[in-house]
Formats: C-alpha cells, sequence, structure tokens
C-alpha cells in the first residue's frame, strides 16, 4: 500500500478543488433542507393553545358524588383542542338493579351559575355492584367550572 503525503493530499484538492467545493455546497443544501423539513422553526415548535390539554382539579369538580344508589367516581374534566369531555366511573351500590340510564351533570361556575348541563348516559340498568364509565363531551374549555351536580336526566317531549 501507498502511503498517502500531505503533498498528495494537497495535489488532490488542488486537481479536483471545483468538484470538491460543489460537494461541500450540495453537503450544506442538504443539511439545510434536513432541517427545515423537518419542522425545526418557532411556529412549528410552539404549542398553539387549543392544542393544549387542561385537567379541570378543582375539588367540587372531580369529588366523588352519590346520586339515588349510584356512586360518581375517578371523576375528570379534560378540556383538549377546543372540546372538554367529562368522564366518570358510575357503580351501582344498591342491592336491585338501577332503572336510572342517563344523568344530568350540571356543570357551575363560582357563583353557583349553571355554565352547561351535560348528559351522562349510563345504559341498560346497572346491576348491583356493577360499574361502568360515563362519558360526555362539548364543544368548549369548560377549565373555569368550579362545581358539578348530578341528578337523573328528563326526557321532556317537545310538541
Amino acid at each position: 500500500m501507498k502511503r498517502v503525503t500531505k503533498e498528495d493530499v494537497l495535489k488532490f484538492i488542488k486537481k479536483y478543488k471545483m468538484i470538491l467545493l460543489l460537494f461541500l455546497v450540495a453537503i450544506i443544501a442538504l443539511v439545510i433542507g434536513l432541517v427545515m423539513s423537518f419542522g425545526f422553526d418557532k411556529e412549528k415548535l410552539a404549542i398553539k393553545e387549543g392544542e393544549k390539554i387542561t385537567a379541570n382539579t378543582k375539588a367540587d369538580v372531580i369529588k366523588e358524588e352519590t346520586y339515588e344508589g349510584l356512586k360518581f367516581t375517578n371523576i375528570s374534566l379534560i378540556a383538549e383542542n377546543g372540546y372538554s369531555t367529562f368522564s366518570a366511573d358510575v357503580t351501582n351500590i344498591t342491592q336491585t338493579d338501577s332503572k336510572i340510564s342517563d344523568v344530568n351533570i350540571v356543570l357551575k361556575d363560582k357563583d353557583g351559575n349553571e355554565v352547561i348541563t351535560l348528559r351522562g348516559n349510563i345504559g341498560e340498568p346497572l346491576k348491583p355492584n356493577e360499574t361502568r364509565t360515563i362519558t360526555a363531551v362539548t364543544k368548549g374549555n369548560l377549565k373555569d367550572v368550579t362545581a358539578k351536580v348530578i341528578n337523573e336526566y328528563e326526557n321532556i317531549a317537545q310538541n
């Protein structure tokens, strides 16, 4: 094998300097293109307000509640992408099947005024000690709700 000397390298660079320069420019352009295609700019890295996930952890919102033999636990109110989702586990704590298939979830502001009433569908009668998860979704961010009241949904037929 021939040993490469400093002079050999310098001769090679002088002979192919234009090609090497073009190769270097192509590498730099490729790196810049990759950086831009992966979105390394402030606008794409910034989390937009509508994409934040916000959990409402106010005590009177997430506290367990019992209504007519149904115990509501693991309560959450999450706002994400312009929508709010209320979720709770519902357990029949009586010795008989529950007759309640739907509940109102009345969400209130700090002054006790109703902000919105969501409908939670339990579905078929819950058997004793049976648990189901209910979920209700609405448009808007309910992060400022401070309390909830759960009661039976009444279907009022409109004429």
